[in-house]
């Protein structure tokens, strides 16, 4: 019996037993793919940490969002809260003059004071 017999067909019993002759290369090759496998592996770290950047510039501009939200809301309460201004002194010249002008200056108490005198 020679040394290259094999009595129990390990490639039969064993799915992870690879013959020479079932590789998809050449063993002269082994080389290339160890090459090709580093490439591979470059080529996975590169797209996490471009995943990983993404992730980043994501939160960035959920911050800068958040931000500008804050911001344009304070400004629309203070255009809110001038126009309500302007609309009451706007109501104000539309009605009788000389009535605002006692409300305004508090010149009469409420109407039960009148009668007292």
């Amino acid at each position: 019996m020679k040394p290259t017999d094999n009595l129990t067909n390990n490639s039969i019993n064993n799915p992870s037993y690879i013959n020479q002759f079932d590789l998809p290369f050449a063993p002269e090759q082994a080389g290339a793919i160890g090459a090709l496998q580093h490439e591979v592996d470059d080529l996975v770290k590169l797209e996490l940490a471009a995943e990983q950047m993404l992730g980043e510039e994501v939160d960035l501009a959920k911050a800068y969002i958040r931000e500008d939200t804050q911001s344009i809301w304070a400004d629309m309460k203070l255009g809110l809260a001038e126009l309500e201004f302007i609309t009451g002194d706007w109501l104000l010249r539309a009605a009788d003059p000389t009535r605002v002008e006692w409300q305004l200056n508090h010149w009469w108490e409420d109407e039960e004071s009148q009668f007292r005198h």
